[in-house]
């Protein structure tokens, strides 16, 4: 069972959700709005993240052993709806850092309005 092709979805996967912590506390310092009860409801959905990435591996895994009736690649799925989730939620953080960015063709670029 050759799960190899996994590492890389997860690598990138921590990347943007690091990303979206690391922005996260600054613009919580930014705004002077540090509060350990929102970032432990963060920490719970990173780790329903992991869990979700998790589970994607294990339904690969089972794929290779039971019939399903569907190949579908579960870790690429996960992982890239994990990504595009932290990108919304960094580029929310990037504008709460800087608020110029709301008013420019910053979000644009992005495909979000302000």
């Amino acid at each position: 069972m050759d799960m190899s092709h996994c590492a890389a979805p997860l690598a990138l996967m921590s990347v943007f959700i690091l990303l979206d912590i690391v922005t996260g506390l600054i613009g919580a310092a930014a705004q002077g709005d540090f509060s350990s009860s929102k970032m432990r409801e963060g920490l719970f959905h990173k780790s329903a993240f992991y869990g979700a990435f998790a589970l994607a591996v294990a339904l690969e895994a089972c794929g290779n052993y039971v019939e399903l009736g569907v190949d579908v690649p579960a870790v690429g799925v996960v992982a890239t709806y994990v990504i595009l989730t932290e990108v919304t939620s960094i580029l929310e953080n990037l504008c709460i850092i800087n608020p110029d960015l709301k008013n420019n063709k910053f979000l644009a670029m992005f495909g979000k309005e302000s």
